[in-house]
């Protein structure tokens, strides 16, 4: 169902050096090839064990296995986003944002649960996604927490920034990459090579239809650059009121894609601390 995740006509908000982890299977999929998955869904739910001291609550991936609502009393939930961030739940890996913000929302619902901590290790992903659930961050009746565990860039830094307070787990640990981009494909050469002969035929009154993609394709990006300008902006807009009163640098030094390691992103007050998830979770105990 890779489908679903807009490869090649979404605005994206991920790191490249990430997002070349995922080429071999992009490409597979491009050129029609089968792809056999073993479904991790089940696996993730049955492997997953809960964390059961600092009243830590770890939710299973799909909150099926471990479900916000059997939360002890006075839980502080744990929920995961690692790996590229999609809208729809991946087949061949993590829940998608949808998921995500259904397990938020059910954790807004159960008194037992305190608090709640997002453990962030991701590259970033689909923008769309992200806006999601910053949307549904926004909506929190208790106070919310991101833990970047080595790695929040881009969209995941854009998730991150609208939790109450963020904390990475060592020095080493990278935040921001704040900024979008779009990769398309022209596959005219290809399907040329493969025999076939590929006619569009638009509609007499369709004279905008398409026409920023096929600008793009024949070598004139711009019109496509200013819909990801106006993406962007909404972004680095939503960035800053997250983080209201807590930058201390405009967005030329920290909103133009640079990633930050943790002491650098502390100081430009894209974070709030350095500390272990053990200390993290006992922020909420108090």
């Amino acid at each position: 169902m890779l489908f679903l995740h807009n490869i090649v006509n979404s605005i994206w908000a991920i790191e490249p050096s990430f997002a070349a982890n995922y080429f071999p299977i992009v490409d597979a999929y491009l050129r029609g090839k089968k792809l056999n998955f073993e479904s991790q869904k089940e696996n993730a739910e049955l492997n997953h064990i809960a964390i059961a001291q600092n009243n830590a609550y770890s939710i299973s991936e799909y909150g099926s296995a471990v479900s916000p609502e059997d939360a002890p009393v006075n839980s502080i939930a744990i929920i995961q986003i690692n790996g590229a961030i999609t809208k729809h739940d991946q087949f061949c890996g993590p829940a998608g944002m949808i998921t995500k913000s259904d397990i938020l929302n059910r954790c807004y619902a159960n008194d037992n649960i305190k608090a709640i901590v997002l453990s962030i290790s991701s590259g970033g992903g689909d923008g769309y996604a992200m806006m999601m659930l910053m949307e549904t961050i926004a909506k929190r009746n208790k106070p919310v927490g991101a833990f970047i565990d080595d790695y929040a860039l881009s969209a995941a830094a854009g998730i991150a920034s609208a939790a109450d307070i963020v904390v990475a787990n060592s020095e080493l640990a990278q935040a921001g990459s704040f900024g979008a981009y779009i990769t398309i494909a022209d596959f005219r050469k290809y399907y040329k090579k493969a025999g076939i002969n590929l006619i569009d035929v638009y509609a007499s009154a369709s004279t905008d239809k398409n026409s920023i993609y096929i600008q793009a394709i024949n070598g004139n990006p711009e019109p496509l650059r200013k819909t990801l300008d106006f993406f962007n902006e909404n972004f680095l807009s939503k960035v800053e009121k997250n983080r209201e009163g807590k930058l201390t640098a405009g967005r030329d030094i920290w909103g133009t894609g640079k990633v930050w390691y943790a002491e650098e992103a502390k100081q430009l007050g894209i974070i709030d601390g350095i500390d272990s998830l053990e200390n993290f979770i006992n922020y909420f105990n108090t």
